[in-house]
């Protein structure tokens, strides 16, 4: 597979010969840990503090009503009220959603993707051959925009100023995420074969992370860097961030494919990969890590 003329950027970094790390927003996660070792028993020992407490110390008979407040970091919510604000003047349509709300609103985006219609409005259209009654029971059109328009999953006030070391390119979307991250690698464990390779997400608008690979299908998109199994399921993924990510310039490839195969090391996994990835530093790496890598050859 040939990479995209995006990805020679000019920015360095220093290369080592370990499966590297990078920063925890750049998707670390319980399984990127550089301490393969087993746990000592001191560290599995427990705090001084509780074994001195008694059962009488902790649990008591003295019951008293406990006031809960109501859940209410929905992000939607939030970031209506933040516009609203903004622009100093209420939406008089609009009104705080639920979590069902936004449950169904999902899963209407999703049949979306496979009853494709021209544009939205017609999903609530009048005519028999066209609109979908499903949709219509389900929410009005004018509520599925409303939630559309204030779609949100992450609060804006909480990132990090640009510049600093804490600052997130990837905020707005971060807890989506380490959700969809956290999942993969819960439900499924990876077996002996495993695939390291790209994935475009169609995307016509302007972002700086946007590629261009004009011989690929998806032709303009974002770009994200995946490990698979042979059935196509993802284990794992990164968002690729153009000349802002941490791992662009020289070897870029190589640096992907560590990153992604940090957390089988020592298990006799065996890697495969197309030429762009594949280097002899790498393959002896990966080899001293017990992760055996392929170089794959195929046609499109």
């Amino acid at each position: 597979m040939e990479n995209s003329s995006s990805d020679d950027d000019s920015d360095t970094l220093s290369e080592g010969s370990d499966l590297q790390l990078y920063s925890e927003h750049e998707f670390s996660s319980d399984t990127d840990s550089d301490d393969d070792t087993q746990q000592t028993e001191s560290s599995m020992e427990p705090d001084s503090q509780q074994t001195e407490a008694t059962d009488d110390d902790f649990w008591s008979y003295d019951l008293h009503p406990v006031d809960i407040a109501p859940f209410t970091e929905q992000e939607t919510n939030r970031y209506a009220e933040q516009e609203m604000t903004r622009k100093g003047s209420r939406d008089s349509i609009w009104y705080p959603t639920t979590s069902p709300e936004m449950k169904a609103f999902f899963g209407l985006n999703i049949i979306m993707g496979i009853n494709q219609l021209p544009r939205i409005d017609m999903y609530w259209s009048e005519n028999p051959f066209v609109g979908n009654e499903g949709f219509k029971k389900c929410m009005t059109r004018t509520r599925f925009e409303k939630l559309l328009q204030y779609l949100h999953i992450n609060d804006n006030q909480a990132q990090a100023p640009a510049g600093s070391p804490s600052y997130d390119r990837l905020h707005k979307i971060r807890p989506l995420i380490d959700m969809t991250r956290g999942n993969f690698q819960k439900f499924y464990k990876p077996g002996k074969c495993q695939s390291i390779d790209e994935g475009m997400i169609r995307y016509k608008g302007h972002h700086y992370a946007q590629q261009y690979t004009p011989g690929k299908p998806i032709k303009r998109g974002l770009k994200i860097w995946m490990r698979c199994e042979p059935s196509g399921y993802t284990n794992d993924y990164r968002v690729y961030l153009g000349k802002h990510d941490s791992m662009c310039g020289p070897s870029l490839g190589e640096r992907v494919v560590k990153h992604l195969c940090k957390p089988l090391k020592w298990k006799g996994h065996h890697v495969f990969f197309d030429r762009y990835f594949t280097s002899i530093p790498l393959l002896q790496t990966l080899e001293s890590y017990g992760v055996y890598g392929s170089h794959c050859i195929y046609n499109i």
